[in-house]
């Protein structure tokens, strides 16, 4: 989420302060790509062009290389708890395990983020007081970060909906990249006919929405004061 956010909002504004550049051909693009464009496949080609034939990244099997040992159970991260136990090649492989499934989500993900922000932050970016503090001699970098600000809410709207999606949405990529998670878990215990499992996701994925929306709400006060929670 953190890498989709800033590649989405990144584009987005660039887009629209340098409208016509490249920038705004690529991310028209982009943004139409983005929406038609099955994750799964998007895994494939980056599986297919950075691991087979550019061979700059993991292999893509599980969350570390089968040669070595997983660190100590702490956080369930494996990321953090090798470098909690001080074992750094358990942490070089996991990063690196960690680059494609991450870069496949990112580049589905941004692109609804990116167009999202790009509509609102777009109309709030030619509106009469952005455009009267630019006539009040205002630094160009002062008038972005107005706009931007003003164009929070919908984009928080639109990133607590992704996160609620990723949560049992990349079954696909779990299973091209053999990581174990929530999707894969809600998709055995349907096919297996476990229904103690599938009412333990539906609970666990109800509550981690709530906490979501409602941190959505919080964040809605913090950005525009006008907004009462």
């Amino acid at each position: 989420m953190i890498m989709t956010i800033g590649l989405g909002v990144t584009v987005a504004v660039f887009s629209v302060v340098w409208k016509g550049g490249i920038v705004d051909h690529v991310s028209r693009i982009y943004g139409l790509a983005a929406g038609a464009i099955p994750d799964f496949w998007v895994g494939l080609l980056l599986i297919f062009f950075l691991f087979y034939m550019a061979g700059i990244a993991a292999a893509p099997f599980g969350r570390i290389d089968a040669m070595l040992s997983a660190p100590p159970m702490i956080t369930g991260f494996y990321t953090v708890d090798s470098l909690l136990a001080g074992d750094m090649a358990a942490f070089r492989s996991s990063v690196g395990r960690l680059i494609l499934p991450v870069l496949t989500l990112t580049i589905v993900n941004a692109g609804m983020l990116m167009k999202m922000t790009k509509a609102t932050f777009s109309d709030i970016y030619r509106s009469d007081f952005i455009r009267h503090q630019r006539a009040s001699g205002l630094p160009e970098r002062a008038i972005v970060k107005s706009a931007l600000r003003n164009s929070l809410p919908p984009v928080i709207t639109t990133v607590g909906f992704l996160f609620s999606f990723l949560l049992g949405a990349a079954v696909l990529v779990e299973t091209i990249f053999s990581w174990g998670g929530l999707g894969q878990y809600a998709v055995q215990a349907v096919i297996n006919s476990d229904y103690p499992a599938l009412q333990g996701f539906v609970l666990v994925a109800a509550a981690f929405i709530l906490i979501v929306y409602l941190i959505v709400d919080v964040l809605y006060e913090l950005v525009d004061p006008r907004i009462k929670v």
